[in-house]
């Protein structure tokens, strides 16, 4: 990174502090590996958009895992390790121990879908395991950041992580067994599980144990004075304890104690809301559509929570509520997310970062995610095929844009 992100927030403000006590050359080591990583999850998600749009494959299994598995995923990987070492000032993970975990995870993905869509059970399986270690890599990566911080402020974040990424290799071992043709009787107990502890295990505690910090930075503001450490960790094992009650009530098909799981976890959520900072609008109409997005993205996760709670006592289809879940909020969060690292990323001094900003300022991906979420809960599959050919376009306009004003100058 050749030039340094805003440094307005509490968090952007303790992260200088630590500067000096922390690791030199810390913060472009970082940004670097997590550049790379952010290229395979773009990667990662424009396939899955595009064998959505497309059809290809039997059915949305494929794009599915193709957004989750390799792009959140990879998302996840990179910018954890991104967050962690800028905010408790630790030395940078070595870059081939990055590079391994990311490239085994990518690998894995690969390995996994085209095992499963052409029907050779031990690729599936072998990239099933791949993704496992690389997950496990992960945590492996976080806890020696933990044990190497030197600001220990952002550790309820950390700790989230790694409680996310333990859901999560629990929850893609289940995966493995299923997709193995191995489930037996208890395929759809198993399924259940399967989709609880990666969803709402792994990418759940990681975007809800970031949230308090990151909502902050995305508006260059300080953080809520009610978002303690204390106060995290508590919504963090709440969430955790929520997962929990909702894989075990899928696991004993038991849908009351499955229902009351997710319940909770809705609650959970609303408490990470209540710890988000309130903004002054002169920070709203700076952040504009990338805030609106991220809290558009929180919205329809909480919702789609209940939504599942409601399908699961009437042991209805969950289709349509788990894509929902996926575009509305997840895809959202991620998008709101990227818009703001991207140009921070970049680098290029503070002309080239307005200029990012300026760039990842869009209306239409606004527009575009929220009505996909719609489209996808309505059941309205051609105008969702529609809304995300818009997105994708959208999105890799502005990507372009943003990368070639990297090597000649700000053109906004």
């Amino acid at each position: 990174m050749n030039g340094p992100a805003p440094r307005s927030s509490a968090t952007d403000g303790a992260a200088v502090r630590a500067e000096a006590r922390g690791a030199a050359g810390r913060v472009a080591e970082v940004h670097a590996q997590t550049r790379r990583g952010l290229v395979v999850t773009a990667a990662f998600a424009a396939a899955g958009v595009v064998t959505a749009i497309t059809g290809v494959g039997r059915d949305w299994w494929l794009p599915l895992h193709l957004f989750v598995a390799g792009g959140l995923l990879s998302a996840i990987s990179a910018v954890t390790q991104m967050l962690a070492v800028t905010w408790s000032a630790a030395a940078a993970p070595r870059a081939t121990v990055v590079a391994t975990q990311r490239w085994l995870l990518a690998a894995g993905t690969i390995g996994l879908v085209t095992g499963r869509e052409t029907d050779r059970t031990w690729m599936f399986t072998a990239g099933g395991v791949a993704v496992v270690g690389a997950m496990l890599g992960l945590a492996a990566i976080l806890l020696g950041i933990r044990r190497a911080a030197v600001t220990p402020r952002f550790a309820p974040a950390i700790e989230a992580y790694v409680a996310a990424v333990v859901a999560g290799a629990a929850g893609m071992t289940i995966g493995i067994f299923l997709g193995a043709g191995r489930g037996g009787s208890k395929f759809v107990e198993l399924r259940d599980v399967h989709l609880t502890l990666n969803l709402f295990g792994l990418v759940g505690l990681v975007v809800a144990g970031t949230l308090p910090f990151f909502a902050a930075t995305q508006v260059r503001t300080k953080m809520s004075p009610y978002a303690t450490p204390n106060v995290m960790r508590t919504t963090s094992a709440v969430l955790t304890a929520a997962t929990g009650i909702t894989a075990v009530g899928h696991l004993t098909a038991r849908p009351g104690i499955a229902a009351a799981g997710l319940s909770a976890y809705a609650l959970g959520l609303l408490a990470v809301g209540a710890i988000l900072p309130i903004y002054a609008r002169s920070r709203l109409s700076w952040a504009g559509p990338r805030l609106l997005q991220l809290t558009a993205g929180l919205v329809w996760w909480a919702a789609m929570t209940v939504g599942l709670a409601v399908t699961t006592l009437r042991e209805a289809s969950d289709r349509a509520v788990l894509q929902t879940l996926v575009i509305g909020g997840f895809a959202q969060i991620l998008i709101a997310s990227l818009a703001y690292l991207g140009p921070v990323l970049r680098g290029g001094g503070h002309r080239q970062l307005t200029a990012g900003f300026t760039i990842t300022r869009s209306w239409v991906s606004l527009a575009a995610g929220n009505a996909a979420a719609l489209a996808a809960l309505a059941g309205r599959d051609r105008i969702l095929v529609l809304v995300l050919a818009i997105w994708l376009a959208d999105l890799v306009l502005r990507t372009g844009r943003l990368l070639g004003s990297s090597r000649g100058g700000a053109r906004v």
